[in-house]
């Protein structure tokens, strides 16, 4: 991933050179939802990074409410972080496991407090293991310290001020729990809670801000937000399942300059466990509908004449599976490509009737496989066996709750596999300047060669006209 990184993130390079320094402090903020099966603490005493002290977010939070690990006081958090050795005017870095889960929690925590030097490390313990980097197992013994806390009142919001804001809708609200959370489609790990979303916000995915543990660059992080419908021109609340992956959101927003933001600490937890609140079922505001007249596209046709030569291993602790569909029902055809395409103005086959759609889509020569992961859809592609010498991708993506697992590459790959079983002399794609930023060049990557380019005009779709298509479709 090239190009211009957050100033929020240091390197493991980094942290190794500076460990030992002084006033140089390493916190590990790693914490896991059950499903996950991993225990920080534990994890923790069996291998840190060398200095490390433990930062335990159920612990230093506020004890009096029955939210989890909800904000602690100025003054708690103060002493709490002073026994831990650390004052407002060291040079922070904390991490989690796997790079941009829990971290930020800690990261926007220590901000909010008045720290100012506090990055998080990019890639996590886990990609610091992978590299065979130092560890070690004693437990630190800092000295205790005093921390002045100056809180920023203004980082927060409060559950009545998000009320307003869901009334109002005077603010922005990004939510960062998976895509199939926020629409309702998928339940609420927490027994007790309504599905769904509050009104007016849109869907940001913490686990599409970074990828294979590292934070994405600024021009992909800016166009995650552009296409979910975030104007990073005006204030943005962030908010998730309990308030710990809304930091990733902020983390990001903060790495682009963007400071008119606040997170909504009690979240979900919160929000969908009271009666009374309103809850939005369905899909995000995900495509800019509130722009006039028609996008224009830069279109880049591509080709490659030979079969990929690279290989890539399966990806590991997941389960995948390719299924190439026979005669796909048109409403599964068209829920593939809202999952995939919404972000990226996919509106062409979404707006065909049943008839025109089925006589493309059923074609013998056209053949549609999706990923599963972990059992569930994740991404498709589809190929169109033009004649004997020529097979064109026509679609290929993943689900938003799919990025960020290391997939991509590999799942590219069995496609372009697919797509040169029946030996022809060249496979054509096309992309452009609405697709994923990085689309153009991880083609490129695979042995595509640019051939020729044109505009197009792409005309957006309302939030309404995509409403009554999901209705259509069940």
């Amino acid at each position: 991933m090239s190009g211009e990184r957050s100033r929020f993130v240091v390197s493991a390079d980094w942290v190794e050179k500076n460990l030992g320094s002084p006033g140089f402090k390493l916190v590990d903020a790693s914490w896991y939802l059950p499903a996950q099966g991993r225990n920080g603490a534990v994890e923790y005493s069996s291998g840190h990074i060398p200095g490390a002290v433990f930062f335990d977010q159920d612990v230093i939070a506020d004890t009096t409410t029955d939210l989890p690990h909800s904000m602690p006081s100025p003054a708690f958090f103060a002493q709490a972080v002073g026994q831990l050795g650390i004052s407002a005017e060291d040079t922070i870095v904390v991490y989690d496991g796997p790079g941009f889960f829990s971290a930020p929690r800690v990261w926007w925590l220590f901000r909010v407090m008045g720290a100012r030097r506090v990055y998080v490390l990019d890639g996590g313990i886990d990609a610091w293991k992978a590299e065979g980097r130092k560890l070690e197992t004693d437990l630190p013994e800092p000295a205790p310290v005093t921390f002045e806390a100056h809180f920023d009142r203004a980082k927060l919001t409060s559950f009545d001020q998000m009320s307003a804001i869901a009334d109002e809708g005077d603010r922005q609200i990004a939510d960062a729990r998976p895509a199939s959370r926020f629409t309702g489609e998928e339940p609420e790990p927490r027994e007790g809670m309504r599905s769904g979303h509050i009104p007016g916000a849109r869907s940001v995915p913490a686990s599409a801000l970074s990828e294979n543990g590292r934070l994405k660059d600024l021009a992909t992080l800016r166009s995650i937000f552009t296409n979910a419908g975030i104007d990073l021109n005006n204030p943005v609340v962030t908010s998730c399942g309990s308030g710990v992956t809304a930091a990733v959101v902020t983390l990001a927003l903060e790495s682009l300059g963007h400071t008119d933001n606040s997170l909504y600490d009690g979240s979900w937890s919160e929000w969908g466990s009271k009666m009374d609140t309103p809850v939005v079922r369905g899909a995000a505001e995900l495509l800019g509908s509130k722009t006039d007249g028609p996008f224009t596209a830069h279109v880049t046709r591509l080709e490659m004449t030979a079969p990929p030569k690279s290989s890539l291993p399966v990806p590991v602790n997941i389960q995948t599976a390719i299924m190439r569909t026979h005669e796909i029902p048109l409403s599964f055809y068209r829920f593939l490509h809202r999952q995939v395409g919404a972000r990226w103005h996919w509106y062409e086959r979404l707006r065909m009737p049943d008839d025109q759609l089925k006589a493309i889509i059923h074609q013998p020569k056209v053949s549609i496989s999706v990923l599963y992961v972990n059992g569930a859809p994740a991404g498709f592609y589809e190929l169109s066996q033009e004649d004997d010498d020529l097979v064109e991708l026509s679609y290929f993506g993943l689900f938003e709750h799919a990025l960020g697992l290391g997939i991509g590459k590999w799942f590219l790959l069995q496609c372009l596999y697919a797509a040169w079983t029946s030996n022809p002399k060249k496979v054509t794609v096309t992309t452009n300047t609405l697709d994923h930023p990085r689309a153009l060049q991880l083609y490129q990557q695979f042995g595509f060669s640019p051939v020729g380019t044109h505009e197009a005009l792409v005309d957006p779709m309302t939030d309404q006209e995509l409403l009554a298509l999901i209705k259509r479709d069940g």
